[in-house]
């Protein structure tokens, strides 16, 4: 995060477009709605990505710029990680459910013994 531009209700930076996928900024910035109105916008000759959060106007308090950063910073390295994690265990989950949809044969005969703790022996009724 560069170019910190913060005033009472608002606060804009950049991100340079190649630390972060716009996947990993949506994830990341979609949390913050609840208490700012977010704008992401792509700057393709400055390789960077312009952030622009303004508080909602139902909300009275004054950000605390400070903290705010601290938080975005934690937060888009989750989200970092948390999309690294994805791709690579990409390959496990698919191997998961392509076993759990795998086509099953049923045994028509299975060889399996009966039993129950109190003694009682199905078996014999028959």
């Amino acid at each position: 995060m560069n170019n910190i531009l913060v005033t009472e209700r608002s606060l804009c930076f950049n991100i340079d477009s190649s630390l972060y996928s716009n996947e990993t900024l949506y994830k990341c910035f979609y949390w913050y709605g609840a208490q700012f109105i977010v704008s992401i916008e792509n700057d393709q000759l400055s390789k960077s990505i312009h952030i622009s959060l303004e508080q909602k106007s139902d909300i009275k308090e004054i950000i605390d710029a400070n903290k705010t950063v601290e938080k975005i910073k934690n937060d888009l390295i989750d989200f970092k990680l948390r999309d690294i994690v994805l791709k690579e265990t990409q390959n496990i989950r698919d191997l998961i459910v392509a076993k759990a949809f795998a086509f099953y044969q049923e045994d028509a005969d299975p060889v399996t013994e009966i039993s129950d703790p109190v003694g009682f022996e199905p078996v014999q009724l028959s």
